[in-house]
């Protein structure tokens, strides 16, 4: 088993659901237990250097001392049965690897490695640690890959080597509920936040868009002026965001986006009648036969 299968360009791409899904699980975890273990599931091309980290759950374990030697058990059984379960749903996720709660690597990952690495196939398994203690005010986490070590012939061991490139990847849906929730850490009120509806958040991001805009011009109107230094980095940047938006006019884009919201509101309107008719058939079943 070799480091092979990760390169340094390997973009590691982790959703905010399975940190939430990570200390979820620490917080539910049972008393005599220390951390919280589980199995990482999410996407991997054998011909990409992309990873993406989609779900997670949670895998029973013991934690126990016999004498002077720490002992900890998994309950591969229980692992299996809701990977099974978990492919009725999300057929597309593999096992990537698992992950781990506390301040640095536990015993017990060479026994996981061991485990999962006969679980992920022809892939390394990937290790996920999180630190829930906060050190420093942040949940530091950290990702990594066993290299097999030592003398041919003799004893061998495993190293864990971090990989670089971990990244935050939010869809649509995800990033909605993170700025909702950042939104509410920063203004905290006693009244419990709710979702708003879909055009309030288009709303939103066009006035955040707007705001952005307006740093850009001014900007590029005070290196124009020469009262600002151009930095070629952000040149680039710029170069790079206007050549991805294809060239249009005013009255197509306004067709395009005319019609996108019209498809959105059918779709809401439809979800609605949809929600609707499923609570009156609730309410029908409900009622008592005469």
């Amino acid at each position: 088993m070799s480091i092979s299968n990760y390169k340094l360009q390997t973009n590691v791409r982790l959703h905010p659901v399975v940190l939430f899904q990570i200390i979820s699980a620490y917080e539910r975890r049972p008393k005599s237990a220390k951390m919280s273990v589980g199995t990482l599931l999410g996407r991997r091309d054998k011909g990409s250097d992309v990873i993406e980290i989609t779900n997670s759950f949670t895998v029973q374990h013991k934690e126990q001392i016999v004498g002077d030697v720490e002992q900890f058990k998994l309950d591969t059984q229980y692992a299996s049965e809701m990977f099974e379960l978990n492919q009725v749903t999300y057929p597309q996720e593999k096992i990537i690897g698992w992950y781990g709660t506390g301040k640095s690597l536990s015993r017990s990952a060479a026994a996981m490695h061991t485990f999962y690495s006969r679980e992920c196939g022809d892939f390394q398994p990937l290790h996920l640690l999180v630190d829930t203690t906060l050190r420093g005010g942040r949940m530091t986490t950290r990702l990594y890959c066993a290299v097999m070590m030592g003398v041919p012939g003799g004893t061998k061991g495993l190293l864990f080597t971090q990989l670089p490139l971990l990244t935050m990847d939010t869809e649509g849906d995800e990033s909605i509920a993170l700025r909702t929730m950042q939104k509410y850490a920063l203004h905290p009120t006693k009244q419990v936040g709710r979702m708003l509806p879909e055009l309030v958040h288009v709303v939103d991001a066009i006035r955040e868009l707007a705001v952005k805009l307006d740093l850009v011009l001014r900007y590029v109107n005070d290196v124009l002026e020469r009262k600002r230094r151009p930095d070629n980095s952000v040149g680039r940047a710029l170069h790079d965001a206007l050549t991805s938006v294809p060239m249009m006019d005013a009255e197509s884009f306004r067709l395009m986006f005319n019609t996108n919201v019209r498809d959105m509101l059918l779709s809401i309107t439809l979800s609605t009648m949809i929600k609707t008719q499923m609570e009156l058939t609730e309410k029908l079943s409900c009622l008592p036969d005469h």
